[in-house]
């Protein structure tokens, strides 16, 4: 039903995470090379900012036609339409440079991902594991060198605290639920033999829910049989509808027969065989 009313809402939502994708993942980057001066400002930075806004707009007009999908609106006849073949027809021809610049785009990448990889390592080889009052106290922009120096005393790796804190707060956790299971049970017992001191000798014990509860092996009947009365009266009641079907009510005349309300059934017999 969907590849009938609209073939290319499909495609489009293909795009759409495509795009999306090279723009967060190639031309984001790109344009932080040209910003910091890796790629210097020419023709080849101008393309990049010129494919940037292009991918954008093509994104958001995808999105509004998706928004009009959602809500039921036709979509053959509104202008997003042909604004969409338009910016696809220009990526399109866009393709022929992105394979000349391909070589080059992916050498500046790589080494994009290479430097932040590399930057990524640092911080974490240099980073501080404290525990959560003091990384609370501690200042957002910390020297260089006292960093170094409290890995150089204390060097650690971030997942293993991790785990090691999480252990230590499960077992925490465990052991206080442990001593809640014991204490309410150590005092139900107290309970108990409050109970049975507080109690006479020489008087009956009382019955307990358990013992009501205990029938033993007794049939399951049902509800009605408890009261004859009500029983009876159910019966009556279910056979005088099974009458209404076997003999036919009397009738009184109160007024003169003017034909059958509910009309003659022709093949309906109600005579009697005389025997």
């Amino acid at each position: 039903l969907l590849k009938q009313e609209s073939p290319e809402l499909l495609q489009l939502i293909e795009d759409f995470e495509v795009k999306l994708m090279e723009l967060k993942d190639e031309l984001h980057p790109l344009l932080e090379m040209v910003k910091n001066g890796t790629i210097p400002q020419g023709k080849g930075s101008r393309y990049l900012q010129t494919k940037y806004h292009l991918y954008l707009s093509y994104c958001a007009n995808i999105s509004f036609y998706l928004v009009l999908k959602s809500k039921r609106i036709p979509v053959h006849s509104h202008p997003i339409i042909e604004r969409l073949v338009t910016y696809r027809n220009i990526i399109n021809d866009l393709a022929v440079i992105d394979q000349k610049l391909s070589s080059e785009v992916r050498m500046l990448l790589k080494n994009y991902y290479d430097k932040k990889e590399t930057k990524l390592r640092k911080e974490k080889k240099f980073a501080v594991f404290l525990p959560l009052d003091v990384k609370k106290n501690k200042p957002k922009h910390v020297p260089a060198l006292a960093n170094s120096q409290a890995t150089a005393e204390e060097p650690s790796d971030g997942s293993d605290m991790d785990e090691e804190a999480a252990l230590k707060y499960y077992k925490m956790m465990e052991e206080k639920l442990k001593l809640k299971r014991k204490r309410t049970e150590d005092q139900d017992t107290l309970e108990e033999e409050a109970e049975l001191e507080g109690e006479d000798p020489n008087k009956k014990r009382g019955v307990t829910y358990q013992m009501i509860k205990n029938k033993g092996l007794t049939p399951r009947r049902k509800k009605i049989d408890r009261n004859p009365r009500v029983k009876h009266r159910e019966k009556f009641r279910r056979a005088k509808i099974r009458r209404k079907g076997q003999v036919r009510e009397v009738r009184r005349e109160l007024h003169r027969y003017d034909g059958e309300l509910s009309g003659i059934r022709a093949g309906v017999k109600k005579s009697r065989k005389l025997q």
